[in-house]
């Protein structure tokens, strides 16, 4: 396909995903059909909630930025560690009594933790996405979410226009971008945190304009030498392929037909030699008002493998694997002989995409076992055969250390429950040859989220482990550095906030 039927073919796409998304996914022309739950109810449900159970202060609502402020720091920072950890997560759940029904609908707020000369300061700012400028202007949501209706709301003329920037931040060139799902990449000045506008993916490229708008998930992968592959799904099934420098100039685009129906595809992976896009087994009652509501598990469908070659990006090969739902991957890797391994958080169902909305109602807060996701090694072998192993505990936010992404890891880093049933509690180093798992319980009255592997010397057993926490009872957030090979000791280092953050999602850090 020549560059003028890709960029016709792209148009088209573009112009089919906001068809879609306007009318089925992010829907939204205000409706007057009854929601599953009205938005103020909602608000009313989780106040009287939070009344009864302190955790859920992870989830309250955050009324405004938080200024710069130096930390309090018990135990020593290690003296090569300089640089910035960022985090990404939705903060603005309520506005005018109305509460968003699924915690992936809240505005984002990017968290900073400057690190250096032996101190942490950090700043918390709203993404000042455009919606987020006319939401603050009017005092109240104008816009519907892809779950929650909104009174008198306006139309949704594209995905951007309902842009949250809510999930994960990446650095590229010297600029971060905020990323969504469904929409463009939101630049932001990495010093001050201000919004500098959406990333307009062609540019400085033979694509120029032709890109914008076109969805660009939030879980890119940077290779060890800078380079930037992506995907975004469309929920007519297609997906668009990026290949990137490590300034954000685009080097190959394409759109491969998925064929897949469950309107969400959160991660992906690559290997030396090619990408793997994992279809889990979802799917969508085609409920106009409802995106994630409107998703269940198929046990029927496989869950589908689709390798793709990176030079080409074209579908060289298709695998079948048991039924299963999965939000993160941490790696993939392949031998010389075409055999390609990966890890999962695997779930066995969708039922904790449902539960992120009963989470936002003050319900359901005793998450049962099953609804847990376990860490899972794949392999695929050339012949298309499949083997899988099941390592003990739960898993999610799978990490491995930058340098190895796409290329054979030893470790694998995540974030579990032991204890406590609404979030996570314990860090874990888990060594995928030998199955040893060495772990952290930072205890019942911690709530935890994504550790982020930071190697200087770029050899495994010499780096940090780095991760945020809310300790309940004081209502204070803290960072946490830890030893990538002594977890069990627990932190070596620990900043506390006067405060306490809410509970986001992805982090990443920048050395300097």
């Amino acid at each position: 396909m020549n560059r003028r039927q890709l960029l016709k073919t792209m148009s088209n796409a573009a112009a089919g995903a906001l068809v879609l998304n306007a009318s089925k996914g992010f829907a939204l022309p205000f409706s007057d059909k009854t929601s599953r739950f009205a938005a103020n109810d909602n608000q009313l449900a989780f106040a009287g909630a939070l009344a009864d159970n302190d955790k859920l202060i992870a989830f309250a609502n955050v009324e405004q930025n938080f200024s710069p402020t130096q930390l309090t720091i018990e135990g020593n920072l290690p003296k090569d560690l300089h640089g910035t950890f960022y985090r990404n997560g939705p903060a603005k759940h309520e506005r005018a009594n109305i509460r968003y029904q699924h915690l992936f609908e809240g505005d984002g707020m990017i968290q900073q933790y400057k690190i250096a000369d032996g101190k942490i300061h950090h700043q918390g700012k709203f993404v000042n996405s455009a919606k987020f400028q006319q939401e603050e202007k009017a005092q109240r949501f104008i816009y519907p979410g892809p779950d929650t209706q909104v009174p008198n709301a306006l139309s949704v003329l594209s995905p951007d226009t309902i842009n949250t920037a809510n999930t994960s931040i990446i650095s590229v060139g010297d600029d971060l971008w905020a990323l969504w799902e469904a929409g463009s990449a939101t630049k932001v000045d990495a010093n001050t945190l201000t919004t500098k506008g959406l990333v307009s993916l062609g540019q400085g490229s033979n694509y120029g304009e032709q890109l914008n708008g076109l969805p660009f998930s939030a879980h890119p992968k940077q290779e060890a030498n800078g380079d930037i592959w992506n995907f975004g799904f469309i929920p007519n099934g297609q997906v668009v392929l990026y290949h990137l420098n490590k300034n954000g100039i685009t080097k190959n685009v394409k759109l491969i037909n998925s064929r897949y129906q469950g309107r969400m595809l959160h991660d992906f992976l690559i290997t030396s030699k090619h990408i793997l896009l994992i279809l889990p087994s979802l799917k969508h009652n085609g409920d106009q008002e409802h995106l994630f509501g409107g998703i269940s598990f198929d046990k029927t469908q496989p869950m589908r493998v689709l390798i793709i070659d990176k030079q080409t990006l074209s579908i060289m090969k298709e695998v079948e694997l048991p039924p299963a739902f999965v939000f993160h991957f941490g790696n993939a890797w392949e031998r010389n002989d075409g055999t390609i391994h990966f890890d999962a958080s695997l779930y066995n169902n969708v039922d904790i995409l449902h539960h992120l909305a009963n989470v936002m109602r003050g319900e359901q807060l005793e998450k049962p076992k099953d609804m847990m996701a376990t860490p899972v090694l794949f392999t695929i072998k050339p012949n298309g055969s499949v083997e899988q192993h099941a390592f003990a505990g739960s898993s999610e936010f799978p990490k491995v250390h930058d340098h190895l992404v796409g290329l054979r890891n030893q470790h694998l880093f995540y974030i579990s429950s032991q204890a406590d049933s609404l979030w996570n509690d314990t860090v874990t180093r888990l060594n995928t040859e030998t199955g040893k798992q060495e772990s952290y319980f930072y205890g019942n009255d911690f709530l935890i989220e994504e550790h982020v592997n930071i190697c200087p010397q770029q050899k495994a057993g010499t780096g940090y482990l780095i991760g945020t926490a809310l300790h309940v009872p004081s209502k204070r957030t803290c960072l946490n550095v830890f030893k990538e090979d002594r977890i069990t000791d627990g932190p070596i280092a620990r900043a506390w906030l006067s405060h306490h953050l809410p509970l986001g999602f992805h982090g990443h850090f920048v050395a300097s």
